[in-house]
């Protein structure tokens, strides 16, 4: 009877020290019936951490990432380059003002020379231009509109990195949630072991068991160890990435939250959904800003009309008032250089530009399809593997009592009992693996930002920076 009741003992029933609080069930009387609603390992599955505070970690992930600066300084390249484009449609002006005083001068026939006579010993004089385009054939609008477009690329790049962001972070939040789950598990299962051993003694040196059953212990704690190492080098490498992304960990995680219930799409909504992902929306917009430019280039080979006005005002402080101004009309044209040739580039570029947009819609397209079936598989591995845990656990029970009541074998319930364990952490697996894979379908299918509050998340501006 001591030895049942430290079988009974094997299982985890204590608090572990990483402060994780979950447990399996101790073995029932009654295997066969069991309330299974009462099951801790059952009851992950239904609870989980609080939705706001989630949120909120994440957000605060989000607007402290590194990858979310750069992004942001990207996005400020764009909007500078767009403002750059439009100056080409505005006046332009130069002003210029040169002053020179001569030190030393001599001509062999000076008083013939009436040029260098007239010419005064210093003079200041002042120039003004200004220049406005008035026909480019259509240049400087397409490259406005190109720019227009990078913007576009750069706000949709944006956004897709708070997405990464956010997938990751979340991503990190599981493999933790997971990793303390199991070491928790596992640092009970190594105690009851110990406690076994101790139990075992006892027995042989009442003569009740043979020294061979302590070496089977030996064994079977070692073995337990081996694997809870690998949970806590798991954990070591889970707190690390929760670190860098969401900071310090909290001493005792939840599992994460879903934000609203996931339905899988079908093909067609899949289709539908893929056009609004940030990274397709940014390849297209690049690919008609490479048409734009290569339309801007192709415009650059007709001739351009200006129309100028210069000023200037000559001896500004040694004459009272010696001034011209001229209006010009000026036509230019480009002839040679290679014109045609970086028309031709630009393009190319543009048809290789559009031929990667259509592949990473492809692409996308591809990834979404498999994001919905790995939801929709993995929801089918849940059930088997929570109708096995269930069974894993029946089982355990049932050669628990039986040794308890008639002496069975003590090694068939330590078999049970690793069998129990390992359903036990494929099930805690199979629940994380699920959750996540949901999470990358929302991310596939562009939903994972706004459920997530992380659409409200933009760009900083020009004015912000100065």
């Amino acid at each position: 009877m001591f030895l049942a009741s430290g079988l009974i003992g094997l299982v985890l029933t204590g608090q572990p020290a990483c402060a994780q609080p979950t447990a399996l069930p101790i073995p029932e009387s009654d295997p066969l019936a069991i309330d299974m609603d009462s099951d801790p390992l059952l009851a992950l599955e239904r609870q989980d951490g609080g939705l706001a505070a989630f949120k909120q970690r994440l957000q605060e992930a989000a607007t402290e990432s590194p990858a979310i600066a750069e992004a942001e300084a990207r996005n400020l390249e764009a909007v500078a380059g767009r403002r750059l484009a439009k100056t080409g449609q505005l006046p332009a002006g130069e002003l210029s003002i040169s002053s020179f005083r001569t030190l030393s001068r001599e001509f062999s026939n000076d008083p013939q020379n009436i040029i260098e006579r007239s010419r005064a010993r210093q003079r200041t004089d002042a120039l003004i231009s200004l220049t406005q385009p008035l026909i480019d054939f259509g240049a400087s609008g397409d490259r406005i509109a190109a720019a227009e477009e990078r913007v576009t690329s750069s706000e949709a790049r944006f956004t897709g990195v708070a997405e990464d962001v956010g997938l990751r972070a979340i991503s990190a939040w599981y493999d933790l949630f997971a990793a303390r789950t199991l070491v928790a598990l596992g640092e009970a299962l190594d105690a009851s072991h110990v406690s076994l051993g101790e139990a075992i003694d006892q027995r042989i040196a009442q003569g009740v068991s043979a020294r061979a059953d302590r070496i089977r212990i030996d064994g079977t704690i070692a073995a337990a160890r081996a694997r809870l190492a690998g949970f806590r080098r798991a954990e070591a490498g889970a707190i690390a990435r929760f670190a860098e992304l969401l900071g310090p960990p909290p001493e005792r995680i939840e599992r994460a939250p879903l934000p609203l219930p996931i339905r899988v799409p079908d093909a067609e909504s899949i289709a539908q959904a893929i056009e609004t992902t940030p990274a397709v929306r940014a390849v297209e917009a690049e690919a008609k800003a490479s048409r734009r430019d290569a339309e801007a280039l192709r415009a650059d080979l007709l001739p351009t009309i200006s129309a100028s006005v210069d000023a200037g005002r000559y001896g500004v402080f040694e004459t009272d008032i010696d001034y011209d101004v001229r209006a010009r009309l000026n036509v230019r044209l480009r002839l040679f250089g290679g014109g045609d040739a970086r028309a031709d580039q630009a393009a190319a570029r543009a048809m290789a530009d559009g031929a990667r947009a259509d592949r990473v819609r492809d692409e996308a397209l591809r990834e979404a399809s498999i994001a919905a079936s790995d939801v929709r598989a993995l929801e089918e591995q849940l059930v088997a593997l929570r109708n096995n845990y269930v069974a894993a656990r029946i089982s355990r029970d049932v050669l628990t009592e039986r040794f308890r009541v008639a002496r069975g074998s003590l090694f068939d319930v330590l078999s049970a009992e690793d069998a129990f364990f390992t359903t036990a952490t494929a099930y805690i697996q199979g629940i994380v693996d699920l959750d996540l894979a949901r999470y990358v379908l929302l991310a596939r299918t562009g939903g994972l930002l706004p459920a997530l509050g992380l659409d409200r998340l933009s760009p900083t501006t020009w004015e912000a920076v100065r």
